[in-house]
């Protein structure tokens, strides 16, 4: 059975007005009314840039290569909690969630800034375990940390920015999706948001579920595989599998049809969540793994290739709605919206 999964990703309104609040228009409609602002009255920068707003990082060329360009900000309170023991994952996580859209885009990361927004009485000893933590994705990725900035703030925040490149000037997008393409996801899909479930109830939990939340591993040498094998779209996995796949189906003005039996679940999840495992690999965000499409022999060549797990979950279709393919004919419905930081 077919399970039709109603999506509006940017909830777009269709006439701003004064009597707006940020949370009647939601995330990415808030993206949406921001950017227009900037079309219409920002200068426009020369056709170098390839990629503006709303892809995973923005894109331009130069004469040697194909140069990106992220950002992500991480709160207290809103994206980790005060804990003791994991400052050291605060600050690899800050830079993992960039690195994914930099690998999202099919490039490898060159520099990074970093900004903090700090209290006064906020200890120095947090801060040296959470830049430990940033050297150590730095290290592992081979990037370097250049510089950024100090404020003063009533909320601890963690803002980090990379830029990235693609030397063969080959880059990933999300809105060159094509009917027909195959979906294929790399690693496994819940985990993370099994993590955030343990952590809520023990903040010292430290299993394999805890680590995929804290510590996600972002898909760079994959990420730099699929542009060269000749995949045609590709985004990160940050806000949960339906909603993602539905932004890039959005951007690609193409649907989508998934087999729930196809998705690739690490059997911890499925133990510990046995009621609850599908809807958090659909829903539950921050896995930091890669989706993207292309020709089912592109997905296979990729998927043999050695240390890159890489699963077939579906295909594109034409349309633009996302359909669930449910192997015991069921119906199921999913809250598709995803994570939006003014729903939540």
């Amino acid at each position: 059975m077919l399970v039709i999964t109603e999506y509006n990703p940017f909830r777009i309104v269709p006439r701003y007005n004064d009597t707006m609040l940020v949370k009647d228009v939601g995330e990415f409609g808030l993206i949406e009314i921001l950017k227009k602002v900037l079309e219409s009255e920002a200068f426009q920068v020369d056709t170098a840039l390839l990629v503006g707003i709303g892809d995973d990082a923005a894109a331009w060329t130069t004469n040697v290569s194909t140069t990106v360009l992220t950002t992500d900000t991480m709160v207290e309170g809103v994206h980790f909690a005060r804990n003791p023991g994991r400052w050291n994952d605060v600050g690899w996580k800050a830079m993992a969630v960039n690195l994914s859209d930099i690998a999202a885009m099919g490039c490898q990361p060159d520099y990074a800034v970093v900004t903090l927004g700090l209290a006064k009485d906020q200890p120095v000893s947090e801060l040296v375990e959470i830049y430990q933590g940033l050297s150590a994705a730095s290290k592992k990725y081979e990037f370097g940390v250049v510089g950024g900035d100090l404020v003063r703030s009533d909320t601890f925040f963690i803002s980090v920015s990379i830029i990235g490149t693609s030397q063969n000037s080959l880059i990933l997008q999300r809105d060159t999706a094509q009917s027909g393409d195959t979906i294929a996801v790399t690693g496994t899909l819940g985990t993370s948001a099994g993590g955030l479930r343990q952590l809520a109830k023990d903040s010292s939990a430290n299993t394999i579920l805890s680590r995929a939340h804290m510590r996600p591993i972002p898909r760079i040498e994959t990420g730099s595989l699929l542009g060269v094998h000749g995949v045609h779209s590709a985004i990160d996995i940050s806000d949960g599998l339906i909603d993602d796949l539905s932004k890039l189906c959005t951007a690609s003005g193409v649907g989508a049809v998934i087999d729930t039996s196809l998705l690739p679940i690490d059997p911890t999840l499925k133990t510990t969540f046995p009621d609850e495992w599908q809807k958090l690999a659909m829903t539950g965000g921050e896995d930091y793994e890669l989706l993207f499409t292309g020709p089912l022999e592109t997905i296979q060549s990729i998927s043999t290739a050695p240390d890159v797990p890489v699963t077939a979950i579906g295909h594109i279709v034409d349309g633009g709605e996302v359909s669930v393919r449910q192997p015991n004919e069921s119906s199921i419905t999913y809250d598709t919206t995803g994570w939006d930081h003014f729903d939540n």
